[in-house]
C-alpha cells in the first residue's frame, strides 16, 4: 500500500469503521496511541481494542442531532520515512453541542491536525499519535486567543505584554 492509500484508508476506516480501523493496528499491547493529554497515567494512552473501541467511537458518529458532532478528516498531506508516516489533515466537525465545555451554537468548527505513524514489519501500526490544533476551534467560540508569530523574522516578544 502506498503512503497515500495507508493515509486515506487510516482516515476513512477512523470516520466509518471502528473494527476495519482496528485491524490497522498491530496485536493489543503491542501498539500504542497517544492522542489525548498526558494528565492520568492510566488513561493517556490507547494499547487494546476494546479501549480503541471506547476512545475513537464518537469519530464515527453520523447523527448531527445527538450534540456528538459528525467528524471529517481531509488527507492534505502525507510524508514517507523509514517505517514511518506523517499525515496532515483538514478537521471540521458539524452537529456539535459543545467543545470542552464551550457552547458551539450550531456553527461548524474547523482546524488542522498531524498524525505520525510507526508501522512494524507486517505493515501494522505499532504507534499513532495525534494532535488536533485547537486553538482555531477556541477562536471561532469568541475565546480571545492571541496567536503571535513568534517564529517570525523581528517578532518582539515584548508586543504581547
Amino acid at each position: 500500500m502506498t503512503i497515500s492509500e495507508t493515509a486515506s484508508t487510516w482516515a476513512k476506516t477512523l470516520l466509518n469503521d471502528t473494527d476495519a480501523h482496528a485491524d490497522l493496528y498491530a496485536a493489543d499491547e503491542d501498539f500504542s496511541i497517544e492522542a489525548r493529554m498526558v494528565d492520568d497515567h492510566l488513561t493517556d494512552t490507547v494499547t487494546d481494542r476494546a479501549d480503541l473501541a471506547a476512545q475513537l467511537a464518537f469519530w464515527t458518529n453520523k447523527d448531527e442531532s445527538n450534540g456528538l458532532g459528525v467528524h471529517t478528516l481531509t488527507v492534505t498531506e502525507t510524508f514517507a520515512g523509514n517505517g514511518h508516516e506523517m499525515i496532515h489533515w483538514d478537521y471540521e466537525v458539524t452537529g456539535l453541542d459543545t467543545f470542552h465545555g464551550l457552547p458551539v451554537n450550531g456553527q461548524t468548527l474547523s482546524s488542522k491536525g498531524s498524525t505520525f505513524l510507526q508501522f512494524d514489519p507486517n505493515g501494522k501500526i505499532v504507534l499513532e499519535s495525534t494532535v488536533l490544533n485547537q486553538i482555531p476551534i477556541y477562536q471561532q467560540l469568541g475565546v480571545a486567543l492571541i496567536t503571535p508569530h513568534y517564529w517570525e523574522e523581528g517578532f518582539d516578544p515584548a508586543s504581547l505584554g
